[in-house]
């Protein structure tokens, strides 16, 4: 054998390994290890999923993705949550169990094809904290037979992947049973403010930001101000698979019972509220779940907490004042003005020209022009 077929023949092997070490990884999710296996879908379980009319998959990536699982139905966990990043339904926060809306959650659902005696197995091909805002909506709403894939759905290779072929879309028919009893609603799954508030003072319950340091510290923020709720400890989402952000090799239970302990010593802690911006990567909090914490999700997170000022935080840092705030709010409400007035000039001006032979139009029209940049260099100021 030659030097080059010896290279060619080399790299063969450390792909093919390197491919086999990625499919060993997924192939090692055990259900059976965790403490809810009923809401775990192994590699196994997946595959055979497909065709399978007593499963239903569904794809939550946030974007419409290049692969999903074959035969799977694409929504994007956002048609199932808020503009403001509440789940759908919430009417109001702090939420109230008496002020909670599931009928446009139950129509979702019930378009997707859920109907009771199917399992419904959520995917992403994106964050997998996707597929889980999905299935959390769901099992929140009482429903049982609802599982995570807790990688990213792509390493199950192209020979069971495929370009999208379900779309979800809002005049879809409901084709699914599925209907909510208010009873079964896991509202113990569901962290109030006030639950969040005493758990400050709880010994036994821990707050978990997940999201990176620079947030969690207050250096970046997305909203008015950084920092992070009081007591709060700091366990980035990432930190549960093996390749990080990746996300395509869940680390195992022992490893990550090991890893969790000294941060949340189960003979101290016995419940979880994990937080972030918006309740999305707060979700990741069903791995401590999994570990058997009891578990909350701080829906609302950060982004409302910064607004509204009322829990108590630490490590915070203003990213706007409130008199800068108040100037820009100023500034934009005399642009409103000033640009109703010159689009009243405007229309005149324009009726003058729809007369023939009005002269001076284009006169007229400079100055207009010239006005408006005035204007909005004045704003730039």
């Amino acid at each position: 054998m030659g030097v080059r077929q010896k290279v060619i023949f080399s790299a063969f092997l450390a792909v093919t390994l390197l491919l086999s070490i990625a499919l060993v990884s997924a192939a090692e999710i055990k259900p059976e290890e965790w403490a809810h296996p009923e809401c775990i879908a192994s590699v196994e379980e997946l595959k055979s999923a497909i065709g399978n009319p007593d499963y239903i998959i569904i794809d939550a990536s946030k974007t419409k993705p290049d692969k999903t699982v074959k035969g799977a139905i694409w929504i994007s966990f956002k048609n199932l949550r808020q503009p403001n990043g509440l789940l759908k339904g919430i009417k109001c926060y702090p939420a109230k169990e008496g002020e909670f809306d599931s009928s446009e959650l139950e129509k979702i659902f019930r378009q997707l094809g859920v109907s009771e005696g199917k399992t419904v197995i959520f995917v992403s091909s994106g964050d997998v904290t996707d597929a889980i805002v999905a299935w959390f909506a769901l099992y929140f709403l009482g429903f049982d037979k609802a599982k995570v894939f807790p990688v990213k759905c792509t390493v199950l290779g192209d020979k069971y992947l495929a370009p999208v072929e379900k779309e979800w879309s809002s005049d879809w028919p409901e084709t699914g049973t599925f209907k909510v009893d208010p009873t079964k609603i896991r509202w113990d799954m569901y962290a109030t403010p006030d639950e969040v508030r005493a758990a400050m003072d709880d010994p036994s319950t821990a707050i978990v930001d997940v999201r990176p340091e620079s947030y969690y510290k207050g250096e970046v923020s997305k909203t008015i101000r950084g920092g992070h709720l009081k007591t709060a400890i700091n366990y980035v989402f990432s930190n549960f698979w093996e390749d990080g952000t990746k996300e395509t090799s869940l680390k195992s239970k022992t490893a990550l019972e090991a890893e969790v302990s000294k941060i949340l010593p189960k003979d101290k802690i016995k419940k979880v509220i994990t937080t972030c911006n918006t309740g999305h990567k707060a979700m990741s909090g069903f791995f401590f779940w999994q570990l058997g914490y009891k578990w909350e999700v701080d829906d609302a997170s950060w982004n409302l907490h910064a607004f509204n000022g009322v829990m108590p935080a630490e490590d915070v840092k203003v990213q706007i004042s409130y008199a800068d705030y108040k100037s820009l709010k100023d500034k934009v409400e005399s642009l409103k003005s000033e640009l109703e007035s010159l689009k009243s000039e405007v229309s005149k001006l324009k009726e003058k020209a729809a007369v023939k032979g009005a002269p001076g139009f284009t006169i007229l029209s400079a100055i207009g022009a010239v006005a408006l940049l005035l204007v909005l260099r004045r704003i730039v100021k």
